[in-house]
């Protein structure tokens, strides 16, 4: 039924946009990719097993994961990017990369390479509507990752600290010298971002009812394709275009011939690079020579 496709992809692509946000977020101050992105996703459904097997009620394990992901993110950026210098091109590239990988390392000696069944054992009624059914876990799902997108878009848009962000954004200069603490801001920007990651590999995690080590890595990369059909550092293309990738991929699923919604991705992707390289809603940007 294409009523419930359509749920399932708005599930797929609240992900997708999750962790497109997060790229973005790093990306539109720092001018720099997080690769290590990918691994936080993962990072935090393990944090909240392991929470949960020594006895930690689900509720709190999920915050526990979300937290531990957000505490990562800081350590990320203080081993990973703080030293390196704005003017190195892979400088924050591969650094964030080794971390990741060192972090994925970490877990699959703790856990093995095999999956791990992930169950919170919460009990929510699903919810029926017009022959659709929506489980109570999606319907929660759902709700925060639409409400904590909205929230971001407000903070960024309305208020002092989005200001000073989109400050640091433009000049990290001009903004120092206007008084925005550039080390504060640039670390909760890090915390934001990798809890936002931290949400949806505990969303993809609850949603299948298992976590692997690798389980980033497909995720991660088509979200650097949303950020890019978006628009680089653009957090309204990244949420609406990560939302209609999740939609199409689960509709071509569906209805196409097997395998076309992979290819469909990255078809999209380099039709974005041939006729709209800003993306979606990404502004064309010209340099003057002064």
């Amino acid at each position: 039924m294409l009523g419930q496709q359509l749920i399932n992809g708005l599930m797929l692509g609240s992900v997708y946009a999750l962790i497109g946000v997060g790229y973005t977020l790093v990306f539109g101050v720092l001018r720099m990719l997080n690769l290590a992105h990918a691994y936080l996703f993962m990072a935090a459904p393990f944090v909240a097993f392991s929470a949960m097997r020594s006895g930690v009620p689900a509720t709190v394990a999920f915050a526990t994961g979300i937290a531990g992901s957000a505490l990562l993110g800081v350590v990320l950026y203080i081993v990973a990017f703080r030293p390196i210098p704005r003017h190195h091109a892979l400088g924050g590239f591969v650094t964030s990369l080794s971390f990741g990988v060192a972090l994925q390392v970490v877990v699959v000696n703790a856990f093995g390479t095999l999956k791990i069944p992930f169950g919170t054992g919460l009990s929510l009624p699903d919810i029926e509507f017009g022959g659709l059914i929506l489980s109570g876990i999606q319907a929660i799902n759902l709700v925060l990752a639409a409400t904590l997108m909205a929230g971001l878009l407000v903070v960024v848009n309305r208020t002092r600290l989005g200001r000073n962000l989109r400050a640091l954004a433009q000049n990290e200069t001009a903004a120092s010298l206007l008084g925005v603490s550039v080390r504060r801001h640039v670390l909760l920007t890090f915390l934001v971002s990798s809890a936002l990651a931290g949400l949806a590999g505990l969303m993809v995690a609850e949603r299948f009812g298992a976590i692997n080590a690798y389980m980033g890595d497909t995720y991660a990369v088509k979200a650097l394709a949303v950020v890019v059909i978006g628009g680089l550092g653009d957090l309204r293309g990244a949420m609406i275009a990560g939302v209609l990738l999740g939609i199409f991929e689960v509709l071509f699923q569906a209805y196409a011939p097997p395998g076309l919604s992979e290819a469909f991705v990255w078809l999209l992707l380099i039709a974005t690079f041939l006729f709209k390289p800003e993306g979606l809603f990404g502004m064309r940007q010209t340099r003057r020579e002064v």
